[in-house]
């Protein structure tokens, strides 16, 4: 599925987009990463329900190479320890997920803010 395909509206409204052109350019250029952060959205949802999300595209400033998208969960700092522990299961779940290419797992890296 194309980004702006979608009449009802993309996946990606529902995060707010740090730095947007870049976002979009990263996602557009890796088959599969797109589908991969529509079933993460739902798992999302289930796991953090009560927070805001951002995504931010984030190359390695030294290695030209190494380039990711992180999810960032908008959550509040004193549950840092239990957001932790929800987030590594999260994260199994993902791994777990069949998609139509699984190399772009590796693109997508989840934090907890």
């Amino acid at each position: 599925m194309l980004i702006h395909e979608n009449k009802k509206g993309c996946v990606l409204d529902n995060f707010k987009l740090i730095n947007r052109d870049e976002i979009i350019n990263f996602i557009s250029s890796h088959n599969g990463l797109l589908e991969l952060i529509e079933k993460v959205y739902p798992l999302l949802k289930s796991y953090f329900p009560n927070y805001s999300y951002s995504l931010l595209y984030a190359p390695d400033p030294e290695i030209a190479a190494i380039e990711d998208l992180m999810l960032l969960i908008n959550a509040d700092i004193k549950d840092y320890e239990y957001n932790k522990n929800k987030l590594y299961d999260l994260e199994r779940e993902i791994d777990d997920l069949e998609i139509s290419d699984c190399k772009v797992k590796r693109l997508l890296l989840l934090d907890v803010w």
